[in-house]
């Protein structure tokens, strides 16, 4: 069974890098400074790129808070973007209630991010420009790009877009370390799948294989449905912690059908536990509960479905509504899973 899974998903089992000082290695910024930049990325094509130390172009990516697909390594920004009043001013807003030394990518609108100066007045690219630069300037070696953390369903399909438009073009492969693949594709299923029908290879960092995935056999073909799409929810007044939406089941169901409650944002960065939830049908009747604790997405697995218009129900009761990191910011999202 596990020979056919790696078959069926076209996975594979170990990355080796064969040489660990890659001359590609961050867009050539173990050379040339900053890393994972258009400027340290032009310059190693152009000197470095016909060596055989350059074994192939690596980098990494990361997503903003609204969504675009940004590449940089470190979560936080201090080691690479320079304290200047330049940036600062770039960061008013957001320094009003954050540090600057807190500050990570994903707390950073694209815009923004585009703006900030590097070393050399360069700056941050997204994957788009690295891809379109890798064309222009005719990288001719492989393309390894590293996921290092995405939390949206937009920037997962956008990811599976752009490389499925550049994958003629470019011999690219993602890779990841097994913590950042499941944390970035929660419910991994469904983008394997996506992976697959659009010809792309997830290749590993680590020794294991991407085979679990919240207790799913994966040799078996699965069909997703959308029920509720990644919806925000916020809480923010002691009188409104509990937030309710809606969904509706397909018609016909069968005894394998079953619906998978994500939650992202459960706890918080104020202290508290996390947020309580339940399913009910249109009569009321509880289908399910259960409790989120974790600050990335959690999911859980419902096999009991009675009804047709289900109703999830977000409870938080303990977290404080006091100070600078006030209430608490999720997202919700339903999916509906049949083994055909």
């Amino acid at each position: 069974m596990l020979a056919n899974i790696r078959v069926a998903l076209l996975l594979i089992i170990i990355l080796v890098f064969a040489n660990s000082e890659n001359l590609g290695h961050r867009l050539g910024g173990d050379i040339y400074k900053p890393e994972n930049t258009l400027f340290s990325y032009k310059k190693a094509l152009n000197q470095l790129q016909k060596k055989k130390s350059f074994s192939y172009v690596e980098f990494d990516i990361r997503e903003s808070i609204d969504g675009e697909i940004i590449v940089f390594h470190d979560s936080k920004i201090k080691r690479i973007v320079p304290q200047t009043k330049y940036n600062l001013e770039v960061l008013k807003f957001i320094l009003k209630e954050k540090k600057f030394s807190t500050l990570c990518i994903e707390d950073l609108t694209a815009k923004e991010i585009s703006k900030l100066k590097l070393e050399y007045n360069t700056h941050i690219p997204t994957l788009e420009e690295v891809l379109k630069a890798s064309v222009k300037w005719k990288l001719k070696k492989p393309m390894r790009i590293e996921v290092k953390f995405l939390h949206s369903d937009k920037a997962r399909y956008a990811l599976v877009k752009s490389l499925s438009k550049y994958k003629e073009k470019l011999d690219i492969s993602l890779i990841a370390f097994r913590k950042n693949f499941y944390e970035s594709f929660p419910f991994s299923p469904r983008w394997i799948k996506l992976f697959q029908e659009n010809d792309l290879n997830f290749y590993q960092i680590d020794k294991y294989e991407f085979t679990e995935s919240n207790n799913m056999n994966l040799s078996q073909k699965v069909r997703f449905l959308t029920l509720l799409p990644e919806t925000n929810f916020f809480i923010k007044r002691a009188k409104k912690r509990v937030k309710v939406f809606s969904f509706f089941l397909p018609k016909l169901l069968h005894s394998k059908d079953s619906i998978k409650i994500g939650i992202y944002g459960g706890a918080d960065n104020s202290g508290d536990r996390g947020v309580t939830f339940r399913v009910l049908n249109e009569k009321g009747e509880l289908l399910y509960s259960g409790f989120s604790k974790a600050l990335k997405w959690e999911w859980f697995n419902i096999h009991t479905l009675n009804g047709e218009e289900l109703r999830l129900i977000i409870e938080d009761f303990d977290t404080t509504l006091k100070g600078k990191k006030a209430g608490n910011r999720g997202m919700v999202k339903v999916l509906f899973a049949r083994f055909i």
